[in-house]
């Protein structure tokens, strides 16, 4: 089968179809940055039907996918073998060169997502002179057991001291002032910040509307933990953020708050929750690390390829 290269900087040419995660929408691409996207499509010539895509931001030399978001990296729309896969990347590289590009970055998606897409990527990158970065990722998998039964007994125990002092609830838009000031002051009290601003979240909630959820845990007139949790695809919860007041340290509600957002994501059929990386300035945040083993993350690989061109 025969492919050919098609590349755009049209990002509403694009659409939106077939594309699998959020971050890789034309219009999250948008929100990233107005200007500066090269699309890259691999198509097969007799169907013109599009069976991988890769969305570039070129700056300074710099081509970066994402440029401001937690991953990007190629979609595969259909299975492709290594030389495809490499003859798609040798073909972008060569493409990005003749732009001016220096330098390339892919952030990939957590290997978990899907491992064989990943160890595919991986091999091909490697394979074309990339080098590899790794960060540690937690993902909870959702399957027959309930959340009880995935967590250690020391945070068996903070859930059901919290179940009887809070409720959970899931909220609606309306409250994402609140629960981002809240967020923010958790942040604080442990002296570290919000990646996104609130004017920059609130355009990302009106852009998308139905794929940001918010959940908090608390009582009728405090709150004591609370979530923004973004819709990545079908299959994937991404808890954006979350947090708890130091001052319910003790029972940790934050525990209580991801079994509530456990229980929606089953009801739901998502198969996984993504609790983010544990990394903070490059190193690995043990006593975090060690918190989300303890409520059920299994811990994984999120790797970013690098190349000088």
């Amino acid at each position: 089968m025969k492919f050919s290269l098609h590349h755009t900087t049209d990002l509403g040419s694009i659409g939106n179809r077939a594309t699998i995660f959020l971050f890789n929408l034309p219009s999250h691409l948008q929100l990233q940055s107005t200007t500066g996207w090269h699309v890259f499509e691999y198509r097969e010539v007799k169907t013109t039907k599009v069976s991988a895509r890769i969305s570039f931001h070129l700056k300074a030399s710099e081509a970066w996918c994402p440029l401001r978001a937690p991953f990007g990296s190629i979609e595969l729309y259909r299975k492709l073998n290594d030389d495809q896969v490499a003859d798609f990347i040798v073909h972008v590289q060569n493409y990005l060169s003749k732009l001016g590009a220096k330098k390339i970055v892919i952030r990939n998606a957590p290997d978990l997502y899907n491992e064989e897409q990943s160890k595919l990527l991986k091999h091909v990158l490697l394979k074309s002179g990339f080098e590899v970065s790794e960060e540690v990722s937690s993902i909870i998998q959702l399957d027959a057991k309930s959340f009880s039964q995935k967590i250690k007994i020391s945070e068996l125990q903070k859930l059901r001291k919290a179940a009887n002092v809070f409720k959970f609830s899931k909220v609606n838009k309306s409250e994402l002032n609140s629960l981002y000031q809240f967020i923010a002051s958790c942040r604080e009290e442990r002296q570290q910040s919000l990646s996104m601003t609130l004017p920059d979240l609130k355009k990302l909630v009106v852009t998308f509307p139905n794929r940001l959820l918010f959940f908090k845990v608390g009582t009728q007139d405090e709150t004591s933990a609370a979530a923004i949790v973004i819709r990545v695809s079908k299959d994937v919860l991404y808890t954006f953020y979350y947090a708890h007041a130091k001052v319910h340290n003790r029972i940790s509600p934050v525990v209580f708050l991801i079994s509530g957002i456990y229980d929606f994501a089953f009801q739901h059929k998502y198969k996984m929750i993504d609790l983010g990386t544990s990394m903070i300035n490059g190193h690995v945040n043990k006593s975090l690390l060690h918190f989300k083993k303890s409520i059920g993350g299994v811990t994984n690989k999120k790797l970013t390829f690098a190349k000088l061109l």
